[in-house]
């Protein structure tokens, strides 16, 4: 995980990026879109010695194993695993309809705020994950008004979250 507040030497971190990399990072005009790419990059390289590529979905895959990303607002997230793994994170102060947005979604209709937002990253992790990701082990974590959902096939105690400059991480639930 990481803060992009704290980020720093972006032209370093620009230059191990791959050619479709650059050319996907110039796409975007907002900046802290830009950052949190480049952030989830380099926190791959750091981890595995590694460069991100994506598969014909656009989803995130290394040689070494299996790998998730998330961002929301200043916080990046990368989920790195022996065995397939989803991760997701949601800014729960965001206040929406919660009904409206859960029967869009096709998750379990509800109005409840904190049922919303933990149907919802557990959704999104899920995706991220895979096949077979209701059979999967879920995670969940509050970070002040963030909550994260960790999804794995390994049921583990053992998840490690590097921290850059972020708040702490409280297990609020595992399913």
């Amino acid at each position: 995980m990481s803060n992009i507040e704290e980020a720093k030497n972006i032209t370093d971190m620009e230059k191990d990026l791959s050619i479709l990399d650059r050319a996907h990072l110039a796409k975007f005009s907002n900046n802290t879109r830009k950052l949190q790419f480049l952030l989830s990059r380099a926190i791959v390289k750091n981890v595995t010695g590694e460069t991100v590529k994506v598969d014909k979905n656009g989803a995130p895959i290394i040689k070494s194993g299996f790998v998730s990303i998330a961002h929301k607002d200043n916080f990046v997230f990368v989920a790195i695993s022996n065995s397939c793994v989803g991760i997701d994170i949601e800014n729960t102060s965001i206040n929406r309809d919660f009904a409206g947005q859960s029967e869009l979604l096709g998750l379990p209709k509800t109005k409840d705020k904190d049922a919303f937002y933990k149907n919802f990253v557990k959704y999104e992790a899920e995706f991220k994950f895979g096949n077979d990701a209701t059979k999967a082990h879920k995670y969940f974590y509050e970070m002040g008004n963030y909550l994260i959902c960790v999804c794995t096939k390994e049921l583990t105690k053992d998840i490690e979250f590097i921290s850059s400059g972020a708040p702490s991480l409280n297990l609020v639930c595992a399913e």
